[in-house]
């Protein structure tokens, strides 16, 4: 499933990276919003946003998602995941620990249960 996949495949990534994910979220938090690097973030985290509520209409088109998903709502709560992950990372959590927190993403999402 796409939503698995995706959530899956960030928890490696900030595992393998969790000193940089540390770097970015910190600018982010601590940062004056008048700041350019904290619109350019805020810039690409709105861009991630609309490309993942895009594949997800692409997977309720294949099938891969019910028809009466909001993808808007699901790029949200993944993307709200995604930040979790990405801090925990950088606390040093295990590579296992951000996959049980995917799993338990997954239970919480209603489609998913």
């Amino acid at each position: 499933m796409v939503i698995y996949q995706i959530l899956r495949s960030l928890a490696n990534l900030f595992w393998c990276y969790s000193s940089k994910s540390l770097k970015v979220q910190s600018l982010f938090a601590c940062t004056d919003p008048d700041d350019l690097r904290h619109q350019e973030l805020v810039k690409r985290r709105a861009a991630d946003e609309v490309a993942i509520r895009d594949r997800f209409e692409r997977a309720i088109f294949e099938g891969d998602l019910p028809p009466d998903t909001d993808p808007a709502v699901l790029a949200r709560f993944v993307l709200t995941v995604n930040f979790g992950l990405s801090g925990r990372a950088a606390s040093g959590a295990s590579r296992m620990e951000l996959l049980q927190v995917v799993q338990t993403a997954l239970q919480a999402y209603p489609t998913f249960k």
